[in-house]
């Protein structure tokens, strides 16, 4: 999240488990305004004895330009003789959190046209699932049904067990009618490296996915590529504003957000998952490739906090506990991930392992921490404010919460595998302002006042406003010698970092100890410094040259800013072999258009045993 945005506010089968909903009250709802209309004769379609052909199929087909998984880009033929009736799976099909023997899959159906996302309404309806390792479905290798029900807003989520490892699945799901199926579409997905597994893995990275700011282009292209197993999503899946609250370059608006609301209530968190799930670019990855997913702010508020949000006080806001319990709970209902439990409850915060080769370490960095220092009063910037700088360099300032700290601790230290992988959903490399001090005069400054040995921070909603517990986390992997990656989302633009043993050290040149990597992906539509600035055609070239500018001067003073871009959108590629994490930048130039190719921007690397970026191209 960056300071320049705006501060607006399952009968369970014998292999599934049955996800219990969130907390929150739930509300009544009426229909979605100004959505595609789910009229009551295409729904009368999914009851009608349809001739069991592919014409017959295809006359259903009329949500998504690609209803079969072989329409899908990179999968197979579906199977012949099977009515697909995107009306009732008209919110597609989507699996996640992968481990060796079991993936969530997902789907919501429509079972009448007054059912919509929200609308607590519409019978229980039984629905079938099955998984397979045949894309036509001869070898189906598991199977059962769920119940849908209004109280979980027409969504079913299964934890299919006792699967194989590192082995690739179709699966699907149906609902009879007049004794026939119709079924969903075709979804893929992989299950994680077994024990002793350790092949080179290649997956997608992206964040922040602004629904009126831009085309989700970047789910199109990962969609279509064959070597990228899954998709790792760092947070901002959905955004709060109302409608025409956060436009894109140029203050435009490509197309309009439902509710056109702000999300306050449990009715616009579900009606605003239902949006972005119609989208056909982020549908048809979902069916194609299992997601990671971890939430930031804007599926909840901005820049939240353990009991508040932006443009709230220090103190706990009762109004913003329904929305959080809202917001959770419909984020639960609509995506593809594995609650854990623990002894704070029902938990996001999880860990993922790919036999010998990775782990990934998943932290939830919200909803556990410290209220963000923000500072305003009648001057513009209090950056520089004695009791700011003193404030944010705090020893008991947590972003994790000791509960979730010391399992984050004991998870990295005990990792088996060759690799760490962080989930990082804010920026972990310190982005400050160096004292231009002699090394003996910053000592004192720090001792005698509280200048934060780092330095001054200037976005403290990232891992700056915390220093202390992210220094912890440093001396850790120090310490213990772990070949860490942090991958990055939030900023809306791409980096890519050392992250230095000791900070004031490496940026007087003391020391250049490097104990780990940060790559950062850019934001998939959400504004950048250049949208931000680009308020309009003309000031294009002006954001062009501030962006540029402003990246070469944080490279300047921040010396492990290896690489920045605050201009493009797009997501990351990531390649983990047993020697190397590599990571390629993908970028495109225009998200107005539906259509603009990507491009490759910056490749680097971070060694097994070495530390750092070490730049490709």
């Amino acid at each position: 999240m960056t300071n320049k945005e705006r501060k607006h506010t399952q009968r369970k089968a014998a292999t599934s488990a049955e996800f219990t909903s969130a907390e929150g009250a739930y509300r009544e709802a009426e229909r979605l305004a100004g959505r595609p209309s789910y009229t009551r004769r295409s729904f009368l379609r999914s009851s009608l004895a349809a001739g069991g052909t592919i014409a017959a199929g295809r006359a259903l087909v009329g949500r998504y330009p690609r209803a079969y998984a072989g329409d899908a880009p990179g999968s197979n033929a579906a199977p012949q003789n099977d009515v697909v009736d995107t009306d009732l799976f008209r919110h597609s099909v989507a699996s996640g959190d992968p481990q060796p023997d079991s993936v969530i899959i997902w789907t919501r159906v429509t079972p009448s046209p007054e059912a919509t996302p929200g609308s607590e309404k519409g019978a229980d309806t039984r629905v079938n699932w099955e998984v397979s390792t045949s894309p036509d479905f001869t070898t189906i290798v598991r199977s059962g049904y769920e119940t849908s029900s209004a109280s979980k807003d027409h969504t079913i989520k299964v934890d299919v067990k006792d699967l194989q490892p590192d082995t690739q699945y179709f699966y699907r799901f149906a609902v009879d009618r007049d004794g026939k199926p119709y079924y969903s579409r075709v979804g893929r997905t992989r299950t994680a490296l077994g024990s002793g597994g350790e092949r080179t893995v290649n997956f997608g990275v992206v964040s922040c996915s602004n629904y009126e700011a831009g085309y989700f282009r970047s789910y199109r292209d990962i969609a279509g590529r064959d070597d990228l197993e899954f998709v790792l999503h760092l947070g901002d899946y959905t955004y709060e504003y109302e409608t025409g609250g956060y436009n894109g370059a140029y203050d435009s608006q490509v197309r309009v957000v439902q509710p056109a609301e702000r999300t306050t209530t449990l009715q616009d968190y579900r009606i605003r998952q239902g949006c972005y799930h119609e989208d056909p670019d982020l549908a048809d990855c979902h069916a194609a490739k299992p997601f990671i997913c971890i939430w930031d702010d804007h599926e909840f508020a901005d820049n939240n906090w353990r009991d508040g949000a932006a443009g709230s006080s220090t103190e706990p806001d009762d109004n913003y506990q329904a929305i959080k319990a809202a917001a959770m709970q419909a984020y639960f209902e609509w995506l593809p991930v594995r609650v854990s439990a623990g002894n704070q409850g029902s938990h996001l915060y999880r860990k993922l392992q790919y036999g010998n080769l990775m782990e990934f370490i998943i932290p939830d960095l919200r909803t556990y921490r410290d209220y963000e220092l923000v500072y305003t009063n009648k001057k513009m910037f209090l950056k520089t404010d004695p009791d700011f700088v003193r404030a944010a360099g705090k020893d008991d300032r947590s972003m994790m919460g000791q509960t979730q700290f010391e399992w984050f601790g004991n998870v990295l230290s005990s990792s088996p595998t060759t690799w760490q992988m962080v989930a990082n959903e804010v920026m972990f490399a310190p982005m400050t302002l160096p004292d231009g001090l002699d090394q003996r005069t910053h000592d004192w400054l720090v001792t005698q006042i509280g200048l934060p040995d780092q330095g001054i921070p200037l976005n403290t909603d990232q891992w700056d406003g915390y220093m202390v517990e992210r220094q912890k986390i440093i001396d850790l992997i120090a310490d213990t010698k772990k070949n860490v990656v942090f991958l990055t989302g939030d900023i809306h633009s791409s980096w890519a970092n050392d992250i230095p043993r000791d900070i004031q050290k490496y940026r007087t040149g003391a020391s250049k100890d490097v104990v780990a990597t940060e790559f950062v992906t850019p934001s998939i539509t959400a504004n950048g410094l250049f949208d931000t600035v680009a308020k309009s055609r003309a000031l294009d070239q002006p954001a062009r040259q501030i962006s540029t500018t402003a990246a070469d001067v944080l490279q300047k003073t921040n010396a492990w800013f290896k690489w920045i871009d605050f201009i493009h959108h797009g997501y990351m590629a990531v390649s983990v072999s047993p020697d190397a994490v590599s990571c390629e930048w993908l970028h495109v130039d225009n998200v107005l258009s539906p259509n603009t190719p990507f491009r490759s921007a910056r490749k680097c690397t971070a060694y097994k045993g070495k530390p750092g970026v070490h730049t490709d191209a």
